[in-house]
């Protein structure tokens, strides 16, 4: 009994996560069209009859614009914090959503999800961790920064689909974003730069984690050549003591599905 995850796309332009059981399939967040989400999770090996509902994180765009109408289209259930629903009630239309609680969970599909509060600047957002059999994974993206009990929680996981989202210098030198903007990317609400990602899991004191997926990269701040290389740079030790693989999530395109292991 095995579960199965993919990135289904990542990025300011869109963000959606499939995870898959034996007993029905999840999806996290649907920032992208109901057309494009349901031709990237086939493409990812994924079948949409098997979805059960969709847990929405935050309200913000990249997360949440196409859930209202992959809902009322498919009968799919919707979960998302009490904030998040009201911030995302334009966006979301006519919908009925069942709440979640920071520090709560949810069973769904065969899968025991776990929410984490963050400080990221949605109004109640949340990150999570899901659990089927032995497995654990979690997904773990617009977090405004390490936040404290982060390393606890990505300590007991497999596979984790992490923030990296930015460079510094890229930041810096970018002419089209204004000091504002730039001062809420790298501020206690905005996201993780490429560096806090791998120090994160640097400092992890167990060996449990060795799937690790770089996720909502910067499309203007970020390559994915500078992620991963800053990544496995600075956890190059980590990966020859417990064998940890990354990957980097493509922006658009999904990836194929993989395996969750304990």
């Amino acid at each position: 009994m095995s579960m199965f995850v993919a990135s289904l796309a990542s990025g300011s332009s869109g963000n959606s996560y499939y995870l898959q059981s034996p007993e029905g399939a999840v999806l996290v967040d649907a920032g992208l069209s109901g057309k494009r989400l349901l031709a990237n999770l086939r493409a990812a090996g994924g079948d949409p009859g098997l979805v059960r509902g969709i847990i929405v994180t935050h309200n913000h765009h990249d997360h949440v614009s196409g859930a209202g109408t992959l809902h009322r289209r498919h009968g799919w259930k919707l979960w998302m914090t009490r904030g998040t629903r009201e911030a995302a009630a334009e966006r979301l239309g006519k919908v009925k959503a069942e709440a979640i609680i920071p520090g709560s969970g949810l069973t769904a599909a065969g899968f025991r999800f776990d929410f984490v509060a963050t400080p990221h600047d949605g109004l109640e957002p949340v990150m999570l961790t899901a659990e089927y059999g032995a497995s654990r994974c979690g997904i773990f993206t617009d977090l405004g920064h390490p936040f404290a009990g982060l390393p606890d929680i990505l300590d007991g996981l497999d596979l984790v689909f992490l923030e990296s989202n930015y460079d510094p210098k890229l930041l810096a030198a970018n002419q089209r974003y204004g000091q504002a903007l730039k001062n809420r990317i790298r501020g206690a609400g905005g996201h993780l730069a490429n560096a806090e990602a791998a120090e994160l899991v640097r400092g992890l004191p167990g060996g449990r984690l060795r799937r690790v997926v770089l996720s909502h990269l910067s499309e203007e701040n970020n390559r994915p050549e500078l992620a991963y290389g800053c990544f496995t740079g600075l956890t190059a030790g980590r990966a020859a003591d417990c064998g940890m693989r990354t990957i980097v999530a493509p922006r658009h395109d999904p990836m194929r599905l993989c395996e969750v292991r304990r």
